[in-house]
């Protein structure tokens, strides 16, 4: 059985899908975790002009960078 780990602050993390103007498979930190389950992630690859850097979305949205 393979062991899974909850992402957590500082954690790099790739999105699953869009949110925002960050489209899917960008790439960032997650800053801060909310009690309601929406990380804070600042958004470091790509690097757009206009893209949010800092984003909200579900943990549900997100998957461990790697």
């Amino acid at each position: 059985m393979a062991a899974t780990r909850e992402i957590a602050a500082f954690d790099l993390v790739e999105l699953i899908e869009p949110v925002d103007a960050a489209p899917a498979g960008a790439r960032g930190g997650v800053l801060e975790i909310d009690s309601d389950g929406t990380a804070m992630v600042e958004i470091t690859e790509p690097e757009r002009e206009g893209l949010e850097r800092i984003v909200f979305c579900p943990i549900s949205g997100l998957r461990p960078a790697g």
